[in-house]
């Protein structure tokens, strides 16, 4: 049980591609705010096969009342889901631990909103809370991608997500998270689909802290196809019960020009020919449809998977986080 006058002990994960200006500004920021000073700071850099290499001397002379950091390199770039999952995974080894928080070392997650989140956290430390943007500073064409990606997830899924990485994350839930497959691709939607307990602090986006961003819209592409990955399974399934019900609908049409054609004097000539050959397109092509998500769906059951707990030390080439007796 912890003692009065403990603080709690917090490591700050955040995933770095080449953003060391960035990352550099981060850790110096963080270690001046007055909020944070209460708790028993870390920060985990998951080097992500940057090919510009961090001067970590130069670093940690900007920590300030950080405790202290280290930076985990991968062997190549794997994403960025993918260097968080490789974070956790380091963090969790580490004895002295209350909590985690997963943040962007870009800026754009606020260092003021940390204290925050940490505050909100310490009111029931057996809650997730995530930070939740309430203006958003976008391009129009961005806002109408991400709309547009929320109501496919929606359909697709029948989950809603208004929410990313930032968050702070229980030691127990960490531990638990490492073993969920799911996190190899979406932190935040393994975490919604898990059912853990979670609630959402609103926020804002911070400027960036240096440089620019590097995303483009395939990368923006393929976060919301990894965001929907964690829900194959639904996916397929809706993708299959669809299919069967436009089959349904399609011989139903079909049964219904027939009548027409051979009960009734409506018909006009060659028109039920082409409906009837365009119909059985139709057919072939939802048989076909339902056909495949079948088997996909089948095939998932008997696939290998990717536990990071287990598999994801193999991308870890160096500067491991001490484990503490």
């Amino acid at each position: 049980m912890r003692s009065a006058n403990s603080r709690h002990k917090i490591v700050i994960v955040t995933p770095v591609f080449n953003d060391w200006a960035a990352f550099g500004l981060l850790l110096k920021q963080l270690g001046q705010q007055p909020a944070l000073a209460n708790y028993e700071m870390r920060v985990l850099a998951v080097d992500d096969g940057s090919p510009e290499q961090p001067d970590v001397a130069k670093l940690a002379q900007l920590k300030g009342t950080i405790k202290d950091f280290r930076v985990v390199q991968l062997a190549c770039n794997l994403g960025h889901q993918r260097a968080i999952a490789v974070g956790l995974v380091e963090v969790a080894k580490l004895k002295d631990l209350d909590a985690v928080v997963v943040m962007d070392a870009d800026g754009e997650d606020r260092i003021e909103d940390v204290g925050r989140l940490i505050g909100a956290w310490s009111e029931d430390p057996d809650r997730i809370v995530f930070a939740r943007r309430e203006r958003r500073s976008e391009s129009f064409a961005f806002k109408i991608f991400y709309a547009f990606y929320k109501l496919a997830f929606l359909v697709l899924t029948g989950e809603h997500i208004s929410f990313g990485n930032f968050a702070i994350l229980p030691r127990r839930v960490v531990q638990a998270l490492i073993y969920n497959p799911a996190i190899w691709n979406n932190l935040a939607v393994s975490i919604t689909r898990s059912r853990f307990r979670y609630t959402t602090l609103t926020t804002d986006r911070g400027p960036r802290l240096a440089q620019k961003s590097r995303m483009n819209f395939i990368d923006l592409f393929l976060h919301g196809v990894s965001a929907m990955s964690v829900y194959i399974d639904v996916v397929l399934a809706r993708v299959l019960v669809a299919a069967c019900a436009l089959a349904v609908i399609v011989l139903v049409l079909l049964a219904v020009v027939i009548a027409i054609k051979f009960g009734t004097t409506l018909a006009i000539p060659g028109w039920a020919s082409y409906l009837t050959a365009s119909l059985t397109l139709l057919f072939v092509q939802a048989i076909l449809l339902a056909g495949f998500a079948l088997f996909q769906l089948l095939n998932l059951r008997s696939l290998k998977l990717f536990v990071p707990a287990l598999d994801a030390a193999t991308f870890v080439v160096g500067g491991n986080v001490d484990r503490q007796p």
